[in-house]
Formats: C-alpha cells, structure tokens, sequence
C-alpha cells in the first residue's frame, strides 16, 4: 500500500496545510500517517504547559481518527524546535518507521522557526534514513534502513506569504473542493487553537479563514469560482525523487503552477 506521511511542528498544521490533499490520497486507498514535532504545548493563555499539551494531543489523535489515520507526537517543545543530532535521529526513526513515498512538511520558508526548522528536519532526516550506518535510537528498535528516499512536497507556508509578507507561489495545486467539508471537520478537531489564536493574535473565524487561504489558493491555480486548493513545491535535492508521484496518484492530471490537479476527474 502507498503511504503519505506529513510531518509538520505543532497540532492543526497538517490540518490547516495539507489535510485536503491527504484526504483525496486516503480515498484512493493511501495510508496516511500524521505527526507532529510538539504537541503544542505553550498554545494556551490559562492551562499550563502539562495540561494544555494533552488537550491538544488528543485533538491531534481525534483528527487523524477522522482522517483514517495514524498520529504520532515526536515530543519538541513549542519555540523550541531546532536543527539538532537527538532531533534528526527521531525524525529519521519515525521515517524508517512509517516509510513514507511521499512526505509533506512545511515550506523551508515560513513565519516562524518552528516550521522552518521542521522542514529542515523532514528533509535531513529523510535523507538519513537511508543511510545504514545511520542509528536513530536503541538496537532492539532500530528499524531498517530506506530503500528509496521518499518523494518531498513542501507545502505552503501559512497565508501563502514569506516573512516580509511577500505572496509565494508554488509548482503546482490540488484541487479539494471535493473534500473541503470534510477538511473543515478535521481543521473543528482543534477547538483549543481557536481559542488560542483568538486570544494571542485576534483571529477568529478559524474554519472561515483556513476557507479563505484555499479559495485565494484556487484563484491561483486559475480554478472556477467556489473552489478550493492547495499548494506544493517538490524538493529536487540530488537523490530525491524527481518523478512527481502525487499527480500519478490524483489520476495523473497535469502539474503546473497554471494548472490544478483535478480532484474529480477519472
């Protein structure tokens, strides 16, 4: 069975980012692994650390079991995630674990750290994965090393912009206003982060703003009107995959930044 891993910082990411996508791979009969570097544990203004941390791993585990899917915390702390040897070894662990063919992180350019030092990981650590001599944790559960480096999608940074507010594009867009409503329930999961954005940085409307980047993100790919994406840009470092794998999967529809993947088409 083909297998998607997505691989992002903290709780809701996947959800907000790349859920769509991840649905339309489930349905055609993908297994879909989720996992997360911390369980989001300085997202609250009145729980402490400890308590808010297994709020929101549950609801990380409740959006997967929606999904169809596994979840797996890695155990960062918030603002804390770094480009580290311990860190890469439990990423690689989690990469030879699940073995992905494809594997979704975030872009390596993004508002905050925290992702961008996580995209940093998926990709190192993928590629260490592959390495026999490359140990990610005791012998009894060290599993085999990758035969193949899986293929990278970075997915887009939050609001579509870079730090300095810029619009990024991406190579290419997934077509899910088949499954938008459904994203929408797995994005509900995550009733502790809406609080928390609406507290720390005045955001409400979390459902309606995550809508919002997929419409703006259809305009994009220059879909009709009511329809909702997302966006990739595959990582081409040497030894990676060049093939795109995704497009094969979503029915072989063309790629490209002025075309979507089709969602709905045979």
């Amino acid at each position: 069975m083909p297998t998607v891993l997505a691989l992002m910082a903290h709780p809701d990411d996947i959800e907000i980012l790349c859920a769509g996508t991840l649905l339309l791979l489930r349905a055609k009969g993908w297994d879909v692994h989720l996992a997360t570097m911390t369980a989001g544990d300085l997202g609250s203004r009145d729980l402490p650390p400890q308590k808010i941390a297994r709020v929101r791993r549950a609801e990380a585990a409740a959006a997967a079991k929606l999904l169809g899917a596994t979840y797996t915390c890695l155990g960062e702390r918030d603002l804390c995630i770094t480009y580290n040897v311990p860190s890469k070894r439990r990423v690689s662990a989690l990469i030879r674990r699940t073995r992905p063919d494809i594997l979704i992180t975030h872009s390596p350019t993004d508002y905050m750290a925290d992702h961008e030092e996580t995209s940093r990981l998926a990709r190192e650590g993928a590629f260490a994965a592959a390495i026999p001599n490359w140990k990610c944790g005791s012998r009894a559960s060290e599993k085999k090393p990758l035969v193949a480096l899986p293929a990278i999608l970075y997915a887009d940074p939050i609001d579509a912009v870079d730090i300095l507010g810029r619009r990024q594009s991406a190579a290419f867009y997934v077509d899910i206003t088949p499954v938008i409503g459904r994203k929408s329930d797995l994005l509900a999961c995550h009733s502790s982060q809406r609080d928390w954005l609406r507290a720390q940085h005045g955001v409400d409307e979390y459902l309606l703003w995550m809508r919002r980047c997929g419409a703006a993100r259809a305009r994009d790919a220059r879909l009709p009107a009511k329809h909702f994406a997302e966006g990739f840009n595959p990582h081409h470092g040497h030894g990676f995959p060049a093939e795109n794998i995704l497009s094969s999967a979503l029915n072989g529809a063309t790629v490209s930044s002025a075309r979507a993947i089709s969602a709905t088409r045979k």
